[in-house]
């Protein structure tokens, strides 16, 4: 069999390696979990893995033209399965609590969306969540079996949103699924993620793009020249979503905005710091307030991977703003204030005031780099 037509997914070439040679050999697991930042590209490998597991051509896989790849590309195919986080209004749940008919279709359009664009960033107007109604119905679709072909393919997106409940009906599936069944699961967070989903899983970590391949995909995307300043201006984002991001909505500069608020943390810059996090608050979405938690992360980790030989595909481009990490030399240090980031994220999903979240983090970051209590004011 010969390996993957990869439509969607873009760079990549250690993990597109690792599912050539698996789907090539018959040797896929039956659950992997990819890791990385938002907008490497993980949903866009799950979907052209899953669309040619269940393509029906004899030439290439996926052949985009057979009756399985069109209803696998308009989510109308019944062997395969998207689970991603939503926000629910009132409409969308019945007095029972469980999924209306509009909030079933807005699970549809959502997934329909994110096939059509599987490298932009959503954002949230609320604390997202993954509906259990959703995982058990993916569950008993699973356990039932397939029904157009031999294999029921799952993809998990944003797993590290999964609720205890949720987790819980789909745990036994995930360790002991019917044969034929593939689960693909995504995540921007992966020591978020439970312990008891990671163990059943193979992980595969998705690095940083070249500065010259977001260039060229970007000019592509947008049907601009690829020396356009807009294009060049977003080419050292790493992640192709980041840079579509910022391509869309030059005049948001989320990320220069998350650098001055860190830099400002460093240099113990209170009433700028202050200033920031009034700002931040005026954003109003939940979405963009854990990507300055997770831009952080990736700034601290590109800054330290910057002073390591081999770590290029980790490191974000040149086009970046600096992260410094003042007397910041070993893991353990870097991981702390990484750890620090991933619990600021926790304390948003457990609704805690945005601007008390901000103001602790700051907080925090001048104790860990100075060695010692911060005196405010």
């Amino acid at each position: 069999m010969a390996g993957i037509i990869w439509n969607k997914l873009i760079g990549q070439e250690r993990i597109r390696s690792v599912f050539d040679s698996a789907f090539e050999n018959g040797t896929l697991g039956h659950a992997y979990l990819l890791c990385g930042d938002a907008g490497s590209g993980k949903f866009a490998a799950a979907f052209d893995l899953a669309q040619a597991l269940l393509c029906l051509s004899d030439t290439q896989k996926p052949c985009g033209e057979c009756v399985s790849c069109k209803k696998v590309k308009k989510y109308s195919h019944s062997d395969f399965h998207v689970i991603m986080p939503v926000v629910l209004e009132k409409e969308h749940k019945s007095t029972d609590g469980k999924l209306s008919e509009a909030g079933w279709k807005l699970l549809s359009e959502v997934v329909v969306n994110r096939i059509e664009d599987p490298y932009a960033i959503r954002s949230f107007s609320s604390i997202p969540s993954i509906p259990v109604d959703w995982v058990k119905e993916v569950t008993h679709a699973i356990m039932r079996g397939p029904l157009e072909g031999g294999r029921n393919v799952v993809i998990m997106d944003r797993v590290d949103l999964m609720a205890k409940e949720a987790a819980n009906a789909m745990l036994k599936t995930l360790e002991e699924p019917p044969a034929g069944t593939v689960m693909i699961l995504c995540t921007n967070r992966i020591h978020a993620v439970l312990p008891t989903i990671i163990s059943r899983c193979q992980i595969l970590r998705f690095g940083w793009l070249p500065p010259e391949t977001i260039r060229e995909s970007l000019s592509r995307k947008f049907d601009v020249s690829s020396k356009d300043p807009k294009v060049t201006a977003c080419i050292g984002y790493g992640a192709l979503g980041e840079a579509m991001q910022q391509f869309q909505n030059p005049g948001s500069a989320l990320m220069e905005d998350t650098a001055k608020f860190w830099s400002a943390c460093v240099s113990q810059e209170w009433s700028s710091v202050t200033g920031m996090i009034d700002a931040f608050t005026l954003i109003n979405d939940y979405g963009s307030y854990e990507r300055i938690f997770l831009l952080i992360m990736q700034g601290i980790r590109s800054s330290f991977f910057r002073t390591l030989e081999g770590a290029e595909n980790y490191i974000m481009g040149d086009g970046t703003p600096e992260f410094p990490l003042q007397g910041v030399r070993t893991p353990e240090r870097a991981g702390e204030l990484i750890d620090l980031c991933e619990r600021s994220i926790g304390y948003l999903r457990a609704r805690a005031g945005v601007a008390l979240v901000f103001a602790e983090f700051a907080i925090s970051v001048m104790e860990i780099l100075n060695g010692k209590k911060c005196q405010i004011g």
